[in-house]
């Protein structure tokens, strides 16, 4: 009899334990089961902010878990993502990722390394960046802007939200192939870029979709698009390929810490997919002149090795690579 007490205690004890354990399982198993953090690189009330909110609440719908839009501007659009590198990678904190987090290291000393501190999920649409005058300025294309600037060294100052990324490059290439000088001014966000330009601050702004509601008022001029096609909404104005200027384009894409476990990988990554097919969604990127581009986490994480490397390449040679 004492035998089998012991041998009941001992089952006992055994299925406790396991009973104890099965939430810890399940809940390590189930993904999501509780609110993802979802940072943004800029300011509220931007291209960024407003393409953005969209599509996390799709995401949320999808996961059945809130998805929190938390802005996080600053540091050229890379605070956001650096900030990653001290959260776990278990999928709960995600940012949104610009291509500055690929120019920012050729420039200056970061405390990241793109191709080791990320998970690269899913990327998800471009920009429309363009360059823009205001409407009573005496530049009629961007040949005359550049005429200007020939004849005026550093005569003209531009504004943009990414003095170290793609607007300001973008600049600074097509200034080395024409001969000119140019100054960049600064600003957070693309509100305040445009902005500056509405208030005479600037001569022009180079910048996302901020520019287009002043442009369809007719507050704004857009002189050229920095991409390799027309922009369809703006389809009379010329954009830098068919200029003769090297286009640049601006992926824009999900990332987590290093080292996320795939399963939880492929449960975002096929989420912001799904949200990509959701009509708000496809509204909000048309309004923003959005063209969605969407990557699986694999295409992404290729992408990005080669736009890096394309990256330093790029900033070498116009002059901008840290010393």
């Amino acid at each position: 009899m004492k035998k089998i007490a012991a041998f009941q205690t001992v089952l006992f004890v055994f299925l406790f334990i396991g009973v104890l354990c099965i939430p810890t399982v399940y809940g390590q198993s189930k993904f999501p089961n509780r609110a993802i953090n979802f940072y943004l690189p800029f300011p509220p009330g931007g291209f960024i902010d407003l393409a953005s909110r969209p599509l996390a609440n799709s995401v949320s719908k999808i996961l059945g878990q809130p998805v929190v839009c938390i802005n996080k501007p600053g540091a050229s659009a890379t605070l956001a993502p650096t900030m990653l590198k001290s959260m776990e990678p278990d999928g709960y904190n995600i940012s949104l990722a610009l291509v500055t987090v690929f120019y920012m290291p050729v420039q200056e000393n970061v405390s990241y390394d793109p191709m080791k501190d990320f998970t690269y999920i899913s990327r998800i649409m471009g920009t429309q960046f363009g360059i823009c005058v205001r409407s009573d300025s005496q530049w009629k294309t961007l040949k005359e802007l550049v005429d200007y600037a020939r004849a005026n060294p550093r005569g003209i100052k531009y504004s943009t939200a990414a003095p170290r990324g793609t607007q300001r490059l973008a600049m600074e290439d097509l200034a080395l192939k024409e001969g000119i000088k140019w100054e960049v001014v600064p600003f957070l966000g693309g509100v305040e870029a445009v902005s500056a330009l509405l208030g005479g601050h600037v001569h022009a702004t180079v910048q996302g979709p901020e520019w287009i509601p002043h442009v369809e008022s007719g507050e704004l001029r857009l002189l050229a698009t920095l991409g390799e096609q027309r922009s369809k909404r703006f389809s009379k104005t010329p954009c830098f390929k068919e200029l003769g200027y090297t286009s640049h384009a601006s992926p824009i894409g999900i990332i987590g810490p290093a080292k996320m476990p795939r399963e939880i990988v492929t449960v975002l990554d096929e989420a912001f997919k799904k949200a990509l097919n959701d009509p708000e969604v496809q509204k909000a990127f048309e309004q923003l002149d959005a063209p969605i581009l969407y990557m699986n986490s694999a295409d992404y994480t290729n992408w990005a090795k080669d736009m890096y490397a394309y990256s330093a390449e790029l900033i070498k040679k116009i002059g901008l690579a840290k010393k």
